[in-house]
């Protein structure tokens, strides 16, 4: 789960352009193992209810943005083995970690022994020799849809860093100061705990100041 204080450390690296260390934090509260799954559970923690959406304000129109909206077309992950001469590589998509189309290469095989590897020590020949193989799973997942709502209001989807950013923006980040504000209200009025804030989701809390405001609202009617 991506809990309360997640969601302003998130919103305060996004904010403060910390990109690389919104990478790290990110990779580690949702671990994958490729670009397919990562997305999958960013969706899934956005979209916890049926009528959660996402809004945005496109040439001066809100758009609302539901599940079956986001993520349009995200491929099914998948693999396979191909040989060319004397290797044969296992290929599928890539991961979220390096953001490199060598990330595609899974497992290495020369001859009959299975090669140890980092995704930054695969030779440049090999990636250039299975570059078509490498291309397909990027084409695939290149015709996914950041969003679809009609032929007018759509974004396409591209590997690379600055458009996964923007899908964690989509998913996770909200008004920095907003959040720290609503959190000490809520632990000065009401007894929170910080701890309690790694427990509690943000929809969660947003429950909670919900049914404050209308319990006060009723108390101060009743006045």
């Amino acid at each position: 789960m991506i809990s309360y204080n997640d969601v302003i450390e998130i919103s305060r690296l996004y904010t403060q352009n910390q990109i690389d260390n919104l990478f790290s934090f990110i990779n580690n509260k949702l671990p994958s193992n490729n670009i397919i799954e990562f997305l999958q559970k960013c969706k899934n923690s956005k979209y916890i209810d049926k009528t959660d959406s996402i809004k945005l304000d496109i040439n001066k129109k809100e758009i609302i943005i539901f599940k079956d909206n986001f993520l349009k077309n995200l491929p099914t992950y998948e693999e396979k083995k191909y040989k060319i001469d004397d290797y044969i590589l296992t290929i599928g998509y890539p991961d979220t970690t390096s953001l490199l189309k060598a990330s595609c290469i899974k497992k290495i095989q020369y001859k009959d022994t299975v090669l140890n590897f980092n995704t930054t020590d695969i030779p440049l020949f090999l990636i250039k020799k299975y570059s078509k193989e490498i291309q397909y799973y990027l084409d695939k997942l290149n015709n996914t849809y950041t969003y679809y709502v009609n032929k007018e209001f759509n974004s396409g989807f591209s590997y690379n860093k600055p458009l996964i950013i923007h899908i964690i923006y989509l998913c996770f980040v909200q008004d920095y100061e907003s959040l720290l504000q609503q959190q000490l209200h809520l632990m000065r009025e009401y007894n929170f705990t910080y701890q309690d804030f790694n427990q509690l989701s943000i929809k969660s809390v947003n429950l909670y100041i919900k049914l404050i405001n209308k319990q006060t609202s009723k108390e101060n009617s009743n006045v």
